[in-house]
């Protein structure tokens, strides 16, 4: 079981671009917050992942040591693809220099370097189970104590590539593009615990859905389940963290994820006090 506080949720979608090149619906000062240094190695994802952690701020004390979890599945994979894209047209190899800048991982390290941070970075790709997974991690770092703060970013933007992969085992779901960035703090307004399994055989309803249990001892029974058909963690991500900001004192919201082969995780936060005043979404 963990313990934490909440800030502040937000949302970049750009738009239901389902893997196209163009992603007409970016934020129209994009490029103002998060300015055009590196941009060969920035794709939309990572440039949506800087937007977010840029303007987003929050005074998070004395402490610089903020971790940066990234839950993805794809990542800024389409910069890799950009590059085989162009070797491909141009009819010659690429350098491997290009390559160490624009790995999937490279998100996280341009946050982290762009936010100030020196506390730790990692990107989490657990399939659709990832955002359950990038929550572990996020509030392991703050349990042990290695960092004040951690900065959750849950999401995809899919470039045709990327879609078509999603296709081969969730061929149903729709990728929507967008990511979810959320501060989780050190505190105790909320304690969080996880569950992971496996049936060995597949989920026969929705990917991932979040519902809302009622205080324990009150008759109220758990809400039903809303489903999330889209293959993007985001959505759901920021759905439930929407809901663990509304909870009352001793209610719990839960998001559970199901993946095709079987496996499943859980999380279920519960609060433990009245709301905190800085606790809001945009």
């Amino acid at each position: 079981m963990f313990e934490f506080t909440l800030g502040p949720v937000a949302l970049c979608a750009p738009g239901p671009t389902d893997g196209q090149d163009e992603h007409a619906g970016l934020p129209p000062d994009l490029h103002e917050v998060i300015g055009t240094a590196g941009d060969r190695f920035r794709d939309p994802f990572t440039r949506i992942c800087l937007y977010l952690a840029l303007g987003c701020s929050e005074t998070t004390g004395e402490r610089d040591d903020d971790t940066v979890v990234i839950g993805t599945e794809y990542g800024n994979t389409a910069a890799l693809v950009g590059l085989q894209r162009e070797a491909a047209t141009k009819g010659r190899l690429l350098s491997a220099q290009n390559f160490p800048n624009a790995t999937s991982s490279s998100a996280s390290a341009f946050v982290n370097l762009r936010i100030g941070s020196t506390g730790r970075n990692m990107t989490i790709n657990a399939g659709v189970l990832t955002p359950v997974m990038a929550m572990w991690q996020a509030l392991s770092a703050l349990d042990q104590d290695r960092s004040a703060v951690s900065r959750l970013l849950i999401g995809d933007v899919y470039a045709p590539e990327a879609a078509e992969d999603a296709a081969l085992d969730t061929g149903d779901a729709p990728c929507t593009d967008g990511v979810a960035h959320a501060f989780l703090r050190k505190g105790a307004e909320f304690t969080a615990e996880f569950v992971f399994g496996a049936t060995g055989e597949p989920h026969p309803g929705p990917v991932r859905s979040v519902h809302r249990a009622g205080a324990l001892g009150s008759e109220a029974g758990d809400a039903e389940p809303v489903p999330f058909v889209e293959r993007n963690s985001a959505f759901a991500t920021r759905a439930f963290l929407d809901l663990v900001h509304t909870l009352a004192p001793a209610e719990a919201a839960a998001l559970e994820c199901h993946a095709p082969d079987g496996r499943h995780a859980t999380v279920t936060v519960t609060r433990q006090h009245a709301n905190s005043t800085n606790g809001r979404s945009l």
